[in-house]
């Protein structure tokens, strides 16, 4: 029931907002964030309270689920062509109510709306849709994903980058708003739990330990060209990662099926590793991100993908506008950039 509360308390509060708003005023109010969750989640949080949730239940449940599916929490009716790049986000009531419940349903969860500057130009949002062309970056929008957990190049939080400590940690969480979905993708999604309790403890141990090799992903490679140049140390593979972190409530994951491989190919961390991805394979649990939903992935303890997607760019091909949230109460100046209440280092 609790996430049917909440998503009953995100639809209430966005609809609120937008009424007794202009939609040019909703629309500047996107650009900072973190002052339209303060505005929005009062009300959010009053009527989950008046559900008989508590945000306690609801904070502690996103960490012991690795998914938060709210549906049909925001209208999404009369939209544009589906877009045909990452960005821009067109501006159209759907995607501003699609952006505000994201906004107000991470704050809840203890998580600031943010972005990388290395990755799609620091934008908050966008559009994970089919692309134009044959390249790998069409290709890939069109094609499944296996597990892996997003920006896995950057350290989880808690901990210093291997080679640069300004780098800000990865996404606590990964939110989707779903604007359309026509014949009904679904991403997936692999519980951390169920999933190394498929392995041998040997094998666990093996993946605690600083001996895997990490490449950042693909959106991330182009933006470090942008800001270190095509030669420098980030774009080259980064050794001695730890992929598997253990904490007081369980273990924490940094991994990509595409990005993480082991220093060594016939070591035990290989075997452990390969062992990890067919388990991966055996816990994939399916969600559809339906027209007016928000689906929250837990990036520490829950690995997610998706099913092939195929199709034509544009028209009512699929479109899902994607963000990140994290808890930044830890975070250095350092980390952040200095004309931007939401985009971090790199």
């Amino acid at each position: 029931m609790i996430d049917a509360h909440f998503s009953a308390a995100v639809r209430s509060g966005v609809a609120q907002w937008m009424q007794t708003n202009s939609i040019e005023d909703c629309q500047k109010a996107l650009a900072d964030p973190v002052q339209l969750a303060t505005e929005l989640t009062p009300p959010v949080l009053a009527a989950m309270i008046e559900a008989g949730t508590s945000l306690h239940a609801l904070q502690e449940r996103a960490w012991i689920h690795p998914v938060i599916h709210l549906r049909n929490v925001f209208e999404a009716t009369a939209l544009p062509e589906t877009p045909s790049a990452f960005v821009p986000i067109p501006e159209h009531p759907a995607t501003i109510a699609a952006r505000a419940a994201a906004i107000v349903a991470l704050a809840m969860l203890n998580a600031q709306t943010v972005s990388y500057g290395s990755e799609n130009d620091g934008h908050l949002f966008v559009n994970l849709v089919v692309l134009p062309g044959d390249g790998d970056f069409a290709n890939k929008s069109k094609g499944d994903m296996r597990g892996h957990t997003d920006g896995v190049y950057f350290p989880i939080r808690g901990q210093e980058h291997e080679l640069e400590k300004r780098f800000a940690p990865s996404p606590d969480f990964v939110c989707l708003s779903g604007l359309r979905n026509p014949d009904s993708v679904s991403t997936t999604v692999m519980p951390l739990s169920s999933v190394l309790a498929l392995l041998s403890p040997k094998d666990v141990e093996e993946l605690t330990k600083p001996q895997y090799v990490l490449r950042p992903q693909k959106t991330f490679r182009v933006g470090f060209k942008k800001l270190f140049g095509s030669d420098c140390q980030f774009l080259k593979p980064l050794p001695g990662v730890q992929l598997l972190f253990v904490g007081d409530n369980g273990h924490w994951i940094r991994f990509s099926h595409s990005a993480a491989v082991a220093e060594d190919d016939s070591s035990p961390a290989s075997q452990a590793i390969g062992r990890f991805e067919q388990a991966c394979l055996k816990c994939a649990d399916s969600v559809v991100v339906a027209p007016g939903d928000v689906v929250i992935v837990n990036n520490r303890i829950g690995l997610h993908g998706r099913s092939e997607v195929g199709g034509e760019p544009g028209g009512t091909s699929r479109w899902l506008l994607r963000t990140y949230g994290l808890d930044v109460e830890d975070l250095s100046e350092q980390q952040r950039y200095s004309d931007s209440v939401f985009k971090l280092y790199p």
